[in-house]
């Protein structure tokens, strides 16, 4: 039976349903420029520079510029997380509507959605030219620093509320948007985020037997 408190299970990507580097991270590691990327890192860090800003930086890093179709082959090869798959099935028996917010690039949210089936993402997006090539921009829809406004705007769309939310995210990046949820589930082990989650979890292995007390 299913808690009427909760409607929504939304799940972060990177390092949380995925393993691995982020997307961010094996694009740089494909063009040989993480060290470049990571001063870009620091600067968003330090509010140095905005999310948008960031993006930018990072993506004019990528050269020869790619394709949007070369993108797309490089973040094809992804790992799942053990038991990711059993349980976003078991969350959707139990009736739970699903989402990935994630600041990574909805090239590969969209990949990984389709193969769990879930139903709504919310992801990054890189601009092209009519011809499919970058053009060095990116499209923003999640700040990682505001995850908590995109789950209440999907929540909105949705015709629930945050309160009626289950949050799922792995690092630091995802503080306000566990918090912002009903319930924040904190999964990996990460010290910041598990000090402010209301349920901590080494791995996915005890999440569906979570839900039962939903």
């Amino acid at each position: 039976m299913i808690h009427m408190r909760y409607n929504l299970v939304a799940f972060d990507m990177d390092g949380t349903l995925i393993l691995g580097k982020t997307c961010w991270g094996v694009i740089h590691e494909y063009f040989g420029v993480q060290s470049s990327a990571n001063n870009n890192l620091i600067a968003w860090d330090r509010g140095q520079i905005d999310y948008l800003e960031f993006m930018r930086r990072d993506i004019l890093l990528w050269q020869p510029v790619p394709t949007i179709k070369k993108i797309r082959e490089i973040l094809s090869s992804y790992t799942l997380a053990p038991n990711a798959r059993e349980v976003v099935d078991e969350v959707r028996k139990k009736g739970y509507r699903t989402a990935i917010i994630t600041g990574g690039l909805d090239l590969l949210a969209v990949m990984v959605a389709d193969d769990l089936g879930i139903a709504n993402v919310v992801a990054n997006e890189l601009e092209t030219d009519g011809h499919g090539n970058l053009t060095g921009e990116g499209i923003i829809k999640v700040d990682p620093s505001r995850k908590d406004e995109t789950l209440a705007d999907l929540a909105e769309k949705l015709g629930v509320v945050p309160e009626e939310c289950v949050a799922v995210g792995d690092s630091r990046y995802d503080v306000k948007f566990i918090n912002r949820a009903g319930l924040g589930v904190s999964i990996g082990g990460d010290l910041e985020l598990s000090q402010v989650a209301d349920v901590v979890i080494r791995d996915f292995n005890h999440f569906p037997r979570l839900l039962d007390y939903l």
